[in-house]
């Protein structure tokens, strides 16, 4: 431990407040219950965000709030500890480990007992190495290398939400030594907490557009949260400002709330994030930290008690939530009713407050009389076991729970790459970062044209349509969340650059036999696409509407082991979204206005009792997720939608014929 001298500590005080006069500081950091209440506004969004509550699109910001009110946090106390000569890295590592080792390995040994009797084989041996890295504060890097965060597959990871802890503490790893040095050398200390900030930004800015995981994942990208609350924490400006005062106060906290609140519901899991877009949730947080330094009637709002209560828990409603929506949905196949997310909201709740009471706060009034030592020593230990414990379960298999070779077959699609077989990155736009290849992809030759338009719900019919690629060519115009009609103007700008390109630009110098509209229908996305029907460009190119596919509350392979497991037939049925159905006769009513040839997939697939076909053929599930088919599946709905699309071309001049019969046979998985 370095104890510095009288005349070094002066010389401090002068540093962090830009003076010379070596009078006291005013930073250090006394219990503010506001920004107990400022971690509420940072958990719940994320816990309505993850339980599928609307309005908290943007709920993910939440973390970035925590990076914020973290790096705050900690340099306050780091720097009045360096201040007061009471400075130890070991004794800030005691405190790291009381803090967050008890709920953490709580949580994540209850997870691994817990996956024996609910995941399937393939996602244990995710989770064990989930575990693994997640007990080693690195589940970021590994969440890096192997899922995008809003992928419909994290809804199976329920470690994932770990990746936020992990760049908290690998922050933590360096930070303590920088001040201790920048005390050391009489640095300025806002000069490298500055340097850091912009040039973690930048980096972020910079690589967002071609690396986008990395930037979401990875500490270099995230490092800047961190040093903007510490930079609220040293306050370079309170010399000139040494606290706001009454109405500025005011100010501050109402425009840091509404740039966290426009986050919050503006944006998506489309926003391209974090890079610039992380910036309002962020500058909001310090802005309401900065704001509540003076009371006012913001601060006085994050005060109150059910607020604070919540912020009290924090920790462990952060730890808690996600396991328990994860296992709600691929467990126990609860679905997404109104009363289940309220379920499980509740569920997060209380089981956070049991978890602060009987786990948080017994270990940090025992971590004050533990000795440093001691604390860091079972730390390492604790480590050990878990790792150990995470390995060893993969050996551990609970009677009953094996798999057939037939369910292992079926198991295996989970993993299918369903974007790569649409053709992700050359005709299918994945995301916002996704690449398109226009000229490839809206061909033009002497054969027959079919132009395939719409979401991911329009490329998967791709494979299928590919088989027939002899007798004519099929343009694709396809990216997710882009639903097959018109975008005017650029307020979407990937729907704008290839749908609206396809349906409008294209369209005036093309003239294709078959348009096939294709989307995930939903009764909040169908406002524009009578309009579309009626466009004159677009009924010149012989629309075909298909309609919504049958979807499920999980993924369809886990759904049929699941149900062959528990000998429960009438579970795919149960497990059905009802929302198809009911889009699916809105829209036989508008195809009807409008004239437009329809196809029901509902009608194709399902029988009167909505009994769907689930396998497309003896070995492969109809989809692999909660509705995108597989190749087999696609290959049978194209066959199977072969009549009404020869009825659809015949009107456009081309006979298309499905070449079923004698054409080789594709390689199944």
């Amino acid at each position: 431990m370095f104890i510095p001298t009288k005349m070094a500590k002066l010389a401090f005080f002068s540093i962090i407040n830009g003076r010379l006069d070596g009078e006291k500081s005013d930073n250090a950091i006394k219990y503010r219950p506001d920004i107990d209440g400022l971690r509420a506004i940072a958990v719940l969004p994320v816990l309505f965000f993850h339980a599928g509550v609307r309005g908290f699109s943007g709920g993910f910001v939440g973390v970035d709030i925590f990076f914020v009110i973290s790096g705050y946090l900690i340099t306050g106390i780091l720097v009045r500890e360096i201040i007061d000569g009471k400075y130890s890295i070991f004794v800030f590592y005691k405190r790291r480990i009381v803090r967050i080792f008890p709920a953490l390995l709580s949580m994540i040994l209850s997870v691994i007992i817990l996956s024996k009797f609910w995941l399937l084989p393939a996602e244990e041996k995710n989770l064990t190495w989930s575990a693994v890295w997640g007990i080693l504060f690195s589940s970021n890097i590994y969440f890096f290398s192997v899922i995008d965060y809003f992928n419909s597959d994290a809804k199976s990871m329920p470690l994932l939400h770990t990746w936020s802890l992990a760049v908290e503490e690998q922050w933590y790893l360096f930070w303590p030594l920088i001040l201790w040095s920048v005390f050391r050398l009489r640095i300025r200390p806002w000069i490298p907490v500055l340097v850091i900030l912009l040039a973690s930004l930048s980096l972020s800015v910079i690589d967002l557009p071609t690396d986008p995981s990395a930037v979401f994942y990875l500490l270099p990208y995230r490092a800047w949260e961190l040093a903007l609350g510490a930079l609220v924490a040293i306050r370079p400006w309170s010399e000139r400002y040494p606290a706001p005062s009454p109405r500025v106060a005011l100010g501050l906290s109402v425009l840091g709330l509404a740039l966290i609140a426009f986050a919050i519901k503006a944006y998506t899991d489309q926003t391209p994030f974090p890079g610039l877009a992380a910036v309002p949730p962020c500058l909001g947080a310090a802005l309401m930290i900065e704001g509540g330094r003076t009371e006012n009637r913001i601060s006085r709002l994050l005060m109150i008690q059910p607020l604070r209560g919540v912020g009290l828990i924090s920790y462990s409603l952060y730890l808690w939530h996600w396991p328990i929506i994860v296992f709600a949905d691929v467990g126990l196949f609860l679905g997404h009713g109104v009363a289940v997310t309220s379920g499980v909201i509740c569920l997060s709740l209380v089981l956070a407050y049991a978890s602060w009471r009987w786990i948080e706060q017994p270990f940090r009034r025992l971590g004050t009389k533990w000795t440093t030592s001691y604390v860091l020593w079972g730390g390492g230990l604790s480590i050990l076991g878990g790792v150990g414990a995470a390995l060893a379960s993969q050996f551990l298999v609970i009677p009953g729970t094996a798999l057939s070779p037939a369910q292992q077959a079926i198991e295996h699609y989970l993993a299918f790459d369903g974007d790569g077989a649409y053709r992700r990155g050359e005709c299918f736009k994945v995301g916002w970062h996704g690449k398109y290849d226009r000229a490839a992809c809206l061909v033009s030759s002497a054969k027959p044209q079919i132009l395939l338009v719409g979401d991911s719900h329009a490329a998967q019919l791709w494979p299928g349509l590919s088989r027939w690629r002899d007798r004519y060519d099929v343009s694709q115009a396809t990216a997710t969340g882009c639903t097959a009609q018109r975008y005017p103007d650029d307020r979407a700008p990937t729907c704008h650059q290839i749908i609206d390109y396809a349906l409008h630009d294209w369209l005036q110098v093309h003239h294709p036999a078959l348009t096939i509209l294709a989307s995930r229908w939903q009764m909040r996305n169908i406002d524009g696409l009578e309009e579309t029907l009626r466009d004159p460009f677009v009924r010149s190119a012989h629309p075909v509407l298909i309609g919504p596919i049958p979807e499920y509350e999980t993924a369809l392979p886990r759904l049929l082991i699941a149900a062959q497991r528990q000998q429960d037939p009438n579970l795919l049925v149960r497990s059905e979204a009802p929302e198809p159905f009911e889009v699916d006769q809105v829209l036989k009513a508008m195809a009807v206005r409008t004239r437009t040839p329809y196809i029901s997939l509902v009608d194709l697939l399902c029988d009167v009792h909505r009994r769907c076909r689930t396998m497309a053929t003896q070995q492969a599930p109809f989809q692999f997720d909660y509705g995108h088919m597989t190749i087999e599946g696609s290959d049978f709905l194209t066959d199977a939608m072969h009549a009404s699309l020869l009825k659809a071309s015949i009107a456009g001049g081309v006979f298309v014929k499905a070449q079923c019969a004698g054409r080789p046979a594709r390689n199944r998985r």
